[in-house]
């Protein structure tokens, strides 16, 4: 297919240069993606609309978002309230995620429902091998998400949607800047009739922002979309992520030549069919990962270790809509292998199913669901197995304003690497438990549209304001963490499982859109805000006296966003990040983008991140980088036409070509 399409590339490229007689006027180019009237989200893999959400996700079109400072898809997310990125590296290089004070181990990663399940470690959920080039959309989902993921969705989940465009077209930038960083993102759609395709490529390295931190990431990514019928549809993805890095500082402070390479691959196949009023989602997916670590760059004789993971999921989701509402169900199994020099070789399956039935009444103004998720987990010659219900609610007494709660109970095995680990300061624990969790949540949401439209003149513009806030509690039951005494000399860092945790929070969000005529326009405006409080119980208090992950998350965190058009043809974006985090200190960010669009293709960029100068670490013992600038160019261009055939791509080439 590569060949393929490199092969249809090349072909039309020479074909315009040699003739170039079409007329310009007979072509228009338009944006990559056009936001639909009703937005949908696609987590579970069966779409639903996001209307009809009885707990807290928060969706991003990356559209919309493109005036944001970043250059990742995983960077996007350190700007969502409740959301904690903590990277040890620019770039997308390596970032722990958390969410409402959850540990990185706790949440789920997926690529249009496909889960990126790593059984090493969390550390590498987010080696993603998708682009800002090519997704459409990021879906936060918040709470349990048990329901809907099953394990490994304790605190929730993030699903990165792309979507192949049904247009010929090229989505592409090129940037550069502070410690030597050059970075190339490209997406073309090449669709063939009926089918949607598209492929992207990914390249950035920079040479540190101090020793031995420089990185060098690849990305490929396939994605596809075939209507078989009316009634049936045929979805395909293939990823690869390929990063190397100095890790100075990731892991511990006394080996500055840590270095690590690791390498992903995703496959994954999904079939949906429609039978009357039965709808049936089938998925298979496969994903590998290899890590090599080295506490001695050059002399990996010293200490290194080696791991490869393969994760191969069966999947079969179903809903059925009748007079009584509407029957959700579903099972998953999956097998977990692992083959490490430290780790040992090692094998788990996990099975389970679900059933969810969803009321709406009083003309859908009130949302009633209802569920029961099992599980069971082979794991080191242990069976472990639990019904957990849920329950949740909506009400909607006006089309502006959505009340909700939710009461469900998640769940997590152990990585491998708290289960066998073993070097000079760590030790794995073998007889950790799975951990379990209660979670309840109750929220609000209110949005509010005005404005005026005279046909013809500049005076037309629209309003929205939307307020977003909820309240949680999440009772962790034999959570896992790494803990170890404060005697000296200081014992190994060992997970245990604590007898409990809760975590009680606040979060709240207010975003301002204005659309309208005129050269000087704030676009956007939006402040959020999270709490969170932890209070824990050891299970031994004398061994317990530090804490490597559990209580180490936010505190209190603070956002805001502003974008605004300067003139016609230039954006201006300012972002704020406030940060508190328990037993840190407190610090603030301040990023910054400034785009200028040449014309409907191209636009240039320049983006400065940290411009206070800020002196903070995140995640390990990683020393973040002061301020620091990137500056490239996009280039986008989709041919508006439905695609008949090849003259259709001829013609869209030429667009590009003679674009002014």
């Amino acid at each position: 297919m590569k060949l393929l399409l490199c092969f249809s590339l090349m072909l039309g490229l020479t074909s315009v240069l040699a003739q170039r007689t079409l007329v310009r006027d007979t072509f228009k180019l338009t944006d990559t993606f056009k936001v639909k009237s009703e937005v949908v989200v696609y987590g579970k893999g069966l779409p639903f609309a996001f209307k009809d959400r009885t707990s807290t996700i928060q969706y991003f079109n990356m559209e919309k978002n493109g005036a944001l400072p970043i250059r990742s898809v995983n960077e996007v997310l350190a700007y969502v309230p409740g959301v904690d990125l903590r990277q040890r590296g620019v770039q997308g290089v390596q970032g722990d995620l958390s969410i409402r004070g959850g540990t990185f181990e706790q949440n789920l990663i997926l690529i249009n429902g496909f889960k990126l399940v790593d059984p090493q470690t969390g550390h590498h959920a987010m080696n993603l091998p998708v682009l800002l080039t090519n997704v459409q959309n990021v879906e936060v989902y918040k709470s349990s998400g048990t329901r809907i993921f099953g394990q490994n969705a304790m605190t929730g989940a993030v699903n990165f949607v792309t979507r192949p465009s049904r247009r010929f077209g090229v989505n592409m930038q090129l940037s550069g800047g502070s410690f030597g960083g050059l970075g190339f993102q490209s997406t073309v759609s090449v669709p063939i009739g009926k089918l949607r395709q598209s492929i992207s490529f990914g390249y950035d390295k920079s040479n540190g922002f101090w020793y031995n931190s420089d990185h060098t990431n690849q990305q490929l990514f396939y994605d596809a979309v075939v209507p078989l019928s009316k009634t049936q549809e045929l979805k395909a993805l293939i990823g690869y992520a390929d990063r190397s890095f100095g890790a100075n500082g990731y892991y511990t402070p006394s080996f500055p030549d840590q270095w690590e390479s690791t390498q992903m691959a995703i496959a994954g196949l999904s079939h949906q069919v429609r039978i009357r009023k039965v709808t049936l989602l089938t998925k298979a997916s496969l994903r590998t990962h290899r890590d090599e670590f080295r506490l001695k760059r050059f002399d990996p004789a010293f200490y290194t270790n080696k791991h490869w993971s393969e994760v191969i999921t069966l999947e079969e989701t179903g809903k059925w809509v009748s007079k009584l509402g509407t029957t959700g169900f579903g099972g998953e199994w999956r097998l977990e292998g692992l083959n490490s020099t430290n780790l040992g070789e090692r094998e788990r399956t996990y099975a389970s199913g679900f059933i969810d039935h969803t009321l709406k009444l009083f003309e859908n103004k009130l949302i009633l669901v209802g569920n029961v998720h099992y599980f069971n987990l082979y794991m080191n010659g242990n069976t472990y197995q639990k019904y957990l219900p849920g329950f949740e609610i909506a009400y909607v007494p006006l089309p502006s304003l959505r009340i909700y709660g939710n009461i469900g109970q998640s769940y997590r095995a152990p990585s491998y690497t708290e289960l066998f680990y073993q070097d000079y300061s760590n030790v794995g624990n073998p007889d950790l438990q799975p951990e379990y969790a209660t979670n309840m949540e109750v929220g609000v949401s209110y949005s509010t549209t005005w404005g005026q439209s005279v046909s013809g003149s500049k005076e037309s513009w629209k309003s929205k304001i939307t307020v977003d806030a909820a309240v949680y509690r999440r009772n962790t039951t034999n959570m896992i963490d790494w803990v170890r005494s404060t005697t000296i000399p200081l014992d190994p860092w060992m997970p245990v499982n604590l007898s409990s945790v809760i975590f009680t929070g606040f979060e709240s969000n207010i975003h301002y859109q204005w659309n309208g005529d005129g050269k000087f326009k704030i676009k956007e405006l939006s402040l959020g805000y999270n709490y969170t409080d932890a209070s824990h119980q050891f299970v031994d208090p004398l061994q317990a006296s530090q804490s490597r992950y559990a209580f180490s998350g936010l505190r209190n965190q603070l956002v805001g966003k502003i974008t605004g058009n300067l003139t016609q043809w230039v954006t201006l974006s300012l972002v704020y990040r406030g940060v508190d985090r328990v037993g840190g200190n407190a610090y603030s960010l301040f990023d910054a983008k400034i785009a200028g669009n040449l014309n409907h293709v191209f636009s240039v960029f320049i983006e400065g991140n940290n411009l206070w100068n800020t002196d903070y670490v995140e995640a390990g013992y990683v020393q973040m980088p002061g301020r620091w600038f990137k500056a490239g160019i996009q280039v986008k261009a989709f041919y508006s036409k439905h695609v008949k055939g090849r003259q259709n791509f001829m013609e869209f080439l030429e667009a590009m070509y003679n674009a002014d």
